[in-house]
C-alpha cells in the first residue's frame, strides 16, 4: 500500500478547496463520478510551467554551480541524493527531495546561504519559482513547511524562504511569523489524513482550481449548510457553527444584535450581511443594503484585461469607450510574447491622448494589480497616474452593497442573473489563454478574433453592472421575483 505522505501540494489544495485533500483520499464511488477532469489545456499549462521554471532558473542563476537532482517514484532514494548535495556543499539544489517521517517536499530550489548547520559552515534556504509579483498564502505556507522539514534535515530552521517570479524579483517573507498559522493548518491537514471530512465549504476556486467542486456544492446544498453564503470565509463559518448557525434557515432567523460578538469574528455588521445573504437564497430575493453612488465624470469607460498568467503577460487591453454618437470597443493585442511592451506603448500612447475628464470602470482588483507589473516591467507615464486615479472597481462597490441570491459574485455569475449572455466561442478567462496559446501555434487570426470578441463581451456585461447599479441601486431596496430585469442564471434550487 503505498504510503500516504504529507506534502506541500496538501496546503495549496486545502487554501483553494478545503475538501480538495480530503476528496483525493477518501471521496466515495458516487463522489469520485463527480470528479472534474484536468483538461488538455490544464496539462499543458503545467508542463508549460515546468518549463518556465527551468528556464527562469537558468537565467538567474547563469554561472552558479548547480545540481538538478532527478526524481524516481521513491521519495527516499531521492531524499538520500539530495542530502549528498546539501552535504556538500552545491550551491544550488534544483528539484531536491525533503523528508522525514511521513512528511516530504520538493521545493523548486535549495540555496546554500552562509551560517553554520549540521552540515557546517553553511545551510539551505527553500526558494520556489512562480509568476506571482506579491507572496500568496499558499506559498508562504508551503515555504514554511519546506523550512520545517529543512529544520529537521540540517538542525537550523531558514529565517527567510522567497519566491522568484520571472522578472527576477525575489520576495522572501520571516518565516516564524507564520509558524502558528502553518501549525494550525497541519494540525487541520493531519485530521484529514485520519479520515476526518471537513464541514462544507463552497468557494469558487473549488470549481475554477480545483476538480471538485461539483461534490462540495452537493455536499452543501444537501445540508442546507451556511458554506453556501458568499464570502463567509472558514473561520467565520467555524464560528457560526459554534454558536448553533449551519444551516441557511439558521442563518436567516438569527438575532445579529443577540450574537454580536458570541464569538471571535463575529461582529455586527457581518452578521447582518449573512442573515440577508440566507434570506436572499431562501426567497430569491435581491437587497440594496448600501444606496450606491457612483462617481462618475466625462468619458465612460470600460476597461478589461486577458492575461496568460503561465507565462505572466498580457495580451489585450480592451475598452468600451461610451460616446455622445454610441458605445465604441477599442483593443490593444500583443500578437506574439515579445510584443507585450509595443502593445503596452500603444496602449501609453493611446490614454495620453484622453480628454482632461474620464471614469474607468473594471471589474476586480485584478486591472490595476497587471497595470503596476506592466509600469515596473515597461516604464509608465503621467497618464497612466491619471488613468489609475479614474479606475472604480465595481466589484468592491457591488459586493458591499448588494446581496444577490447567488453563490459567487463574479461577472460571470452577476451578469447573467442581470440578463447579459456571452454568445461567443470563448466564455471564460481560461478558455481565453487557451485559445491565445492555440493561436500563437496556429497563427489563425480566427482564434485572436475569437479572444477579442469574447473581451467585447466583458466590457459589455461590465457596462451592464454599471447601468444597473444606476438604476436599481441608488436607494436601500429589496426586488422580489418577478424581477424588473430578466435573469439568465440561478443556482440551483435547494432539496
Amino acid at each position: 500500500m503505498k504510503k500516504d505522505f504529507l506534502t506541500a501540494t496538501d496546503f495549496y489544495r486545502l487554501t483553494k478547496c478545503p475538501h480538495w485533500p480530503y476528496f483525493e483520499r477518501f471521496a466515495t464511488a458516487a463522489e469520485k463520478k463527480l470528479k472534474r477532469k484536468m483538461t488538455d489545456a490544464e496539462k499543458k499549462r503545467l508542463e508549460d510551467g515546468l518549463k518556465h521554471e527551468a528556464k527562469v532558473v537558468r537565467k538567474l542563476f547563469k554561472g552558479v554551480r548547480a545540481k538538478k537532482i532527478r526524481t524516481t517514484t521513491h521519495p527516499e532514494k531521492d531524499f538520500q541524493t539530495t542530502l549528498a548535495a546539501m552535504r556538500e556543499g552545491v550551491p544550488l539544489i534544483y528539484q531536491g527531495t525533503l523528508l522525514h517521517g511521513d512528511w516530504t517536499g520538493r521545493p523548486d530550489l535549495l540555496e546554500r546561504q552562509e551560517g553554520a548547520s549540521s552540515f557546517g559552515a553553511w545551510h539551505y534556504v527553500p526558494v520556489d519559482v512562480k509568476s506571482s509579483h506579491e507572496l500568496q498564502k499558499y506559498q508562504k505556507l508551503q515555504l514554511t513547511f519546506y523550512a520545517s522539514l529543512l529544520e529537521r534535515v540540517q538542525g537550523r530552521f531558514p529565517a527567510r524562504p522567497a519566491i522568484l517570479n520571472s522578472d527576477g524579483e525575489r520576495m522572501d517573507f520571516v518565516a516564524a511569523d507564520m509558524l502558528r498559522e502553518f501549525e494550525e493548518t497541519v494540525v487541520e491537514l493531519e485530521r484529514i489524513r485520519a479520515g476526518e471530512r471537513p464541514d462544507p465549504v463552497l468557494r469558487k476556486d473549488c470549481f475554477d482550481t480545483g476538480p471538485w467542486g461539483a461534490a462540495c456544492e452537493r455536499l452543501a446544498t444537501f445540508q442546507n449548510d451556511i458554506a453556501l453564503l458568499y464570502n463567509v470565509d472558514v473561520r467565520k463559518l467555524r464560528a457560526l457553527r459554534g454558536i448553533g448557525i449551519r444551516t441557511l434557515d439558521d442563518a436567516a432567523g438569527m438575532d445579529p444584535f443577540a450574537l454580536d460578538g458570541a464569538a471571535p469574528g463575529l461582529r455586527l455588521h457581518g452578521l447582518e450581511v449573512c442573515k440577508l445573504q440566507a434570506q436572499s437564497l431562501l426567497h430569491r430575493r435581491v437587497f440594496v443594503r448600501e444606496p450606491v453612488v457612483l462617481p462618475s465624470r466625462g468619458l465612460e469607460i470600460h476597461f478589461d484585461i486577458e492575461s496568460d498568467l503561465p507565462n505572466d503577460m498580457d495580451y489585450l487591453y480592451g475598452f468600451l469607450i461610451r460616446e455622445p454618437a454610441g458605445d465604441r470597443y477599442a483593443s490593444f493585442v500583443a500578437e506574439s510574447l515579445g510584443e507585450e511592451a509595443g502593445m503596452w506603448r500603444r496602449f501609453l500612447d493611446w490614454i495620453g491622448g484622453l480628454p482632461e475628464e474620464f471614469t474607468v470602470y473594471h471589474f476586480g482588483a485584478f486591472e490595476k494589480t497587471r497595470l503596476g507589473v506592466m509600469e515596473k516591467r515597461h516604464g509608465g507615464s503621467p497618464a497612466l497616474e491619471r488613468f489609475r486615479d479614474a479606475m472604480i472597481d465595481l466589484r468592491t462597490l457591488t459586493s458591499s452593497s448588494v446581496v444577490f441570491p447567488i453563490y459567487f459574485y463574479g461577472l460571470k455569475t452577476i451578469a447573467p442573473f442581470l440578463g447579459f449572455r456571452w454568445k461567443g466561442s470563448v466564455k471564460g478567462g481560461s478558455q481565453s489563454i487557451d485559445v491565445y496559446e492555440r493561436f500563437l501555434k496556429t497563427r489563425k487570426r480566427k482564434l485572436l478574433d475569437d479572444i477579442i470578441s469574447y473581451n467585447e463581451e466583458d466590457v459589455r456585461a461590465t457596462a451592464l453592472l454599471k447601468d444597473w447599479l444606476v438604476a436599481y441601486a441608488g436607494k436601500l431596496a429589496a426586488y422580489d421575483p418577478p424581477f424588473p430585469w430578466t435573469t439568465v442564471y440561478s443556482p440551483k434550487p435547494l432539496p
